[in-house]
Parts: C-alpha cells; sequence; structure tokens
C-alpha cells in the first residue's frame, strides 16, 4: 500500500494532494514504488521542497536536503507551460528554463520523474475544477 504523509507546508501540501489524487493508479505505483530516491523540488520563487521516495512511502521535508538525487529548479510559470502543454519539459530543460542535477542518461530515472512529477502536473491542468484535495481524504 503507498502511503504518503501528510505535510506541514504549502508546496508540499499541493504536491501531497496531486500525489494522493494517484495513489490508487496502478502506473503511478509502479513509478514509485522502491524508487529510494530524494528529489529537491524548488519552485521559484517560493522555497525549496524535498521530496523522499521510500519504498512505498513518500514524504516531505521544507528544506534543500544534502546530496539529493535530483535536484530541480523551476520558475512557476515555466512549471504552468508545462502543465498545459504550452512548453514541452525536454525544450525547457534545453532552453534552460528547467534545470534538473542528477537525470545524466540514466532512463529508468527521467522516466520515473517524467511519469511521477510531469503527468500530475498535466493531469490536474486538464481538469482544474476537480478538487484534489477531497480525493482520498479518508487516507489522512
Amino acid at each position: 500500500m503507498l502511503n504518503i504523509e501528510f505535510p506541514d507546508d504549502l508546496i508540499s501540501l499541493s504536491l501531497y494532494n496531486v500525489f494522493n489524487s494517484r495513489k490508487n493508479e496502478r502506473k503511478f505505483k509502479k513509478h514509485v514504488k522502491d524508487w529510494n530516491k530524494k528529489i529537491v523540488l524548488h519552485i521559484e520563487p517560493f522555497y525549496p521542497v524535498t521530496v523522499i521516495f521510500d519504498g512505498m512511502d513518500i514524504k516531505f521535508e521544507r528544506k534543500e536536503y544534502p546530496n539529493p538525487d535530483l535536484k530541480v529548479k523551476i520558475h512557476v510559470n515555466t512549471m504552468l507551460d508545462i502543465a498545459n502543454d504550452r512548453l514541452n519539459p525536454f525544450y525547457a530543460i534545453e532552453e534552460g528554463k528547467m534545470e534538473i542535477e542528477g537525470l545524466g542518461e540514466d532512463s529508468e530515472k527521467i522516466m520515473r520523474f517524467y511519469n511521477i512529477f510531469v503527468v500530475s502536473m498535466q493531469m490536474v491542468a486538464q481538469e482544474p475544477n476537480v478538487n484534489y484535495y477531497e480525493l482520498n481524504k479518508d487516507t489522512r
């Protein structure tokens, strides 16, 4: 069973709501399971958050974790452009609008990051009127 820790800050709470809405998807669980990575996500102009994947658990820390497996730096406007399919995430990297440290040539890491974070953002953008914070509220 996928466990997502309830966070105590706004950015993490947003991620929690999106991830929690997908926690029963077989494909989402497959990407999360045993990823065992620490991802620093810095959505500018806000603060960095570390998302910790550990087995079947997802946790959040409101800080920049030292030596993360991935470090993503993106402006909120660029994130919205990617979510709304106005900008391809790979072009965003090439154009310097999104910086990712730690991807390298590891295709599994690239695909897991894409399927967990980018696909989740795009799902929310496609159905912005869905109350993601209400989905699965019995699991808190």
